[in-house]
C-alpha cells in the first residue's frame, strides 16, 4: 500500500546521479542520454537558479518534474517564468493524487508558467484553471514525399532522392545575396548580428519571450548540439535552423529568425525551400505562427498541425489574460526543437 504523504521531493542536485539515469531509462527510453548528459543545459538552471526536482517514496525516484527557465517581456519591465516541461510518474503512483500535488509545487517555483503540451496534460492545466490559446500552429514542407510511403521506405536513399520530383518541377534557382554559413566557427559574426537584434531594444506592449543576448549564447552557443545548426543571411535578416538525419530522412528546422521586412522574410523562406531541394531535404519545419495571423504560411506549406499552449500566472501586472497572447511564441522556448536530437544518428556534412 502506498502512502502519498510517505512523498518526498528533492532538487535534481540532491539526487545520487546514477539514481536517476536509472529512472530516466524507464521514464523517458528515447531521450534518457539526452537529458542525463545536458540536464543543466536543456533546463536553463544558471537562469534562475531554479532546478527541476523529483518526487521520491523510501529514496526511489517515482516522479519527474523538468523545467525551463526564461523571462518576459512586457511594458519595458522583466519577469520570470519557467516552461514546463517532461512530466512523469511511475505507473503504480498514479491516480493517487500526486501529479496535482507535484503540478502544484512546480507552479511554486515562479510566477509565471508556460507549456506546450498535448491533449491530456491540456486538461490538466484546464483543471488548474490556466489559460489555453489553441490558436497557434506548426507547419512543414514534405520535399521528398516518397520518403513518407511506407512501401518505398526499403529503397536506397540515394534512388528517392534521385525519383524526387520536386527536383525537376518545383525548384527553382537560388538567390546568391543569400549567405549560407555554419554557426560553428562563426560565433563573432553571429554575435554582432545578434546584438542589432537585441530584444532587449524592443517596446513590449504585448509579452514576448525575452531572447537577448543571454539567450542566445544558451540556446545556440552553449548548445550541445551547434554542430547541426546553421544560417541564412542577407544583409540583418536571417534564419537559423537546424539540420539532421533519423536514419532515413534528413530533417530541416526553423528554430530562430528575425527580418527586417516582409521581402526578406519572402526571400530567406523562398530561398530556403530552394536550398532543401538542392541539397535533399526532405521536410522543413518551420516556427510555430499564429492561425490568425500567418494565412499565407499556412497555405504555402503542405501541412499544418495545431500546437496547445497553455499558461498561468500569479503577477499583478503580467497576467494570465495578458500572457496568454504573447506575441514571439516558439518552439525553441521549450524543449520542442531539442526533443528533434533523439533520433539524431549522423552528423549533417554540406
Amino acid at each position: 500500500m502506498i502512502n502519498i504523504k510517505e512523498i518526498e521531493f528533492k532538487k535534481f542536485s540532491e539526487i545520487n546521479k546514477n539514481d536517476l539515469l536509472e529512472f530516466y531509462k524507464f521514464a523517458f527510453p528515447q531521450k534518457y542520454k539526452l537529458i542525463y548528459k545536458n540536464w543543466e543545459w536543456i533546463y536553463r538552471v544558471s537562469l534562475n537558479n531554479i532546478e527541476p526536482f523529483v518526487a521520491t517514496h523510501k529514496k526511489i525516484i517515482v516522479g519527474h518534474a523538468g523545467s525551463i527557465s526564461t523571462k518576459i517581456k512586457f511594458k519595458n519591465k522583466l519577469f520570470d517564468g519557467i516552461w514546463f516541461v517532461d512530466f512523469y510518474i511511475l505507473p503504480e503512483y498514479r491516480n493517487k493524487g500526486l501529479g496535482k500535488i507535484m503540478t502544484r509545487k512546480w507552479m511554486n517555483l515562479s510566477k509565471i508558467h508556460l507549456t506546450i503540451c498535448n491533449d491530456h496534460s491540456l486538461s490538466v492545466f484546464k483543471n488548474l484553471d490556466w489559460s489555453i490559446n489553441k490558436n497557434y500552429f506548426k507547419s512543414c514542407n514534405l520535399i521528398n514525399p516518397l520518403k513518407w510511403i511506407p512501401v518505398l521506405n526499403l529503397l536506397d536513399v540515394k534512388l528517392l532522392n534521385n525519383l524526387n520530383f520536386y527536383k525537376y518541377f518545383k525548384k527553382k534557382n537560388l538567390d546568391r545575396s543569400v549567405k549560407f554559413y555554419k554557426l560553428k566557427g562563426n560565433e563573432k559574426l553571429f554575435d554582432d548580428l545578434f546584438k542589432v537584434k537585441d530584444d532587449n531594444n524592443l517596446n513590449t506592449s504585448k509579452p514576448k519571450v525575452l531572447r537577448d543576448q543571454s539567450w542566445v549564447n544558451w540556446r545556440l552557443f552553449e548548445s550541445p548540439f551547434i554542430d547541426y545548426y546553421f544560417c541564412f543571411l542577407i544583409d540583418s535578416s536571417f534564419l537559423v535552423v537546424s539540420i539532421f538525419n533519423d536514419g532515413k530522412k534528413k530533417k530541416l528546422n526553423i528554430i530562430y529568425s528575425f527580418y527586417e521586412n516582409n521581402k526578406y522574410k519572402d526571400l530567406l523562406l523562398n530561398n530556403l525551400i530552394n536550398w532543401s531541394i538542392e541539397n535533399n531535404i526532405d521536410i522543413v519545419w518551420v516556427e510555430i505562427n499564429n492561425l490568425e495571423k500567418n494565412y499565407k504560411i499556412k497555405n504555402n506549406y503542405t501541412k499544418n498541425f495545431k500546437i496547445n499552449f497553455a499558461c498561468n500566472s500569479n503577477d499583478e501586472i503580467l497576467t494570465s489574460d495578458e500572457l496568454e497572447n504573447i506575441s514571439n511564441l516558439e518552439a525553441i522556448d521549450s524543449d520542442v526543437d531539442i526533443l528533434n536530437f533523439n533520433k539524431l544518428n549522423n552528423i549533417i556534412n554540406i
